[in-house]
C-alpha cells in the first residue's frame, strides 16, 4: 500500500492530494486546509524516488518531465489504492487536486481509467503526447492553472490539455496566471473561492 495520510473532518467529501517533484504527502496539506478546509483529506506519497526527489514516475533521462509510458503503467496500482482506501475509510464523493508531477497524475488516470473522483483540480500541468484510452469525461468538472511565465511547464502544454479534457467532455476552467511554476497567496485565494462556488452548488 502506497503511504499516505488521511483527515477525517467529518464530511462526506474528500479530497484526494498528489504531490509536486521533491514533496511528499505533508506539502499539500496546508493548501487543503486552506482552499477545502471543510472536507476530509487524503494525500498520497508518491512512490518512485529520482535523484532524491518523491514523485509518482519515473524519468528517463535528466531533462524529462515524467516517463510517460511509465505513469500509465502505474495507474491501475493508483486506481487500486484510491479504490481501497476510499472504501477503508468511507471516503464518499472524491475530488482530486495535484501540483506538477502529481497533476500530471491525476491526468493520465482521468484519461486511462474510470476514476472516482467527481471534481479535478490540475495545478501546473503539461500536455502528455502518449496516447491513452481517452476516456470520455461528461459531468467531470476541472480546473487548471497554469503559469505563463513557468519555465519548468510551459503553458502552452496546459492550454492542449484544456483542449483535449474538453474534447472528452469535461467542464473545464483554465487560468493562465502572470507567474511561473510555484504559487502565490492570490493563486491559493482563487482556488479557496472556486471551492466555495462548487460546494455551494452541491
Amino acid at each position: 500500500m502506497i503511504e499516505h495520510v488521511f483527515f477525517d473532518n467529518g464530511s462526506d467529501k474528500t479530497l484526494v492530494l498528489f504531490h509536486g517533484t521533491g514533496g511528499d504527502e505533508t506539502v499539500l496539506l496546508p493548501v487543503a486546509r486552506m482552499v477545502a478546509p471543510t472536507m476530509n483529506h487524503l494525500s498520497l506519497r508518491g512512490d518512485v524516488v529520482v535523484n532524491g526527489m518523491r514523485r509518482f514516475c519515473k524519468v528517463s533521462n535528466e531533462t524529462q518531465l515524467m516517463d510517460e509510458q511509465d505513469m500509465l503503467d502505474r495507474v491501475p496500482n493508483l486506481l487500486d489504492v484510491v479504490n481501497t482506501l476510499k472504501k477503508q475509510y468511507n471516503l464518499g464523493e472524491m475530488w482530486a487536486l495535484g501540483f506538477s508531477n502529481g497533476a500530471n497524475t491525476i491526468e493520465a488516470m482521468l484519461l486511462e481509467v474510470e476514476t472516482p473522483f467527481e471534481k479535478a483540480i490540475l495545478l501546473r500541468p503539461m500536455n502528455m503526447e502518449i496516447a491513452t484510452r481517452e476516456l470520455p469525461l461528461k459531468d467531470m468538472t476541472i480546473l487548471i492553472h497554469s503559469g505563463r511565465f513557468d519555465d519548468i511547464i510551459p503553458f502552452e502544454g496546459a492550454l492542449a490539455l484544456e483542449q483535449r479534457l474538453q474534447a472528452n467532455g469535461a467542464d473545464v476552467t483554465h487560468k493562465i496566471y502572470d507567474l511561473d511554476h510555484r504559487m502565490r497567496q492570490f493563486e491559493l485565494d482563487d482556488i479557496k473561492q472556486w471551492f466555495e462556488k462548487e460546494l455551494e452548488n452541491e
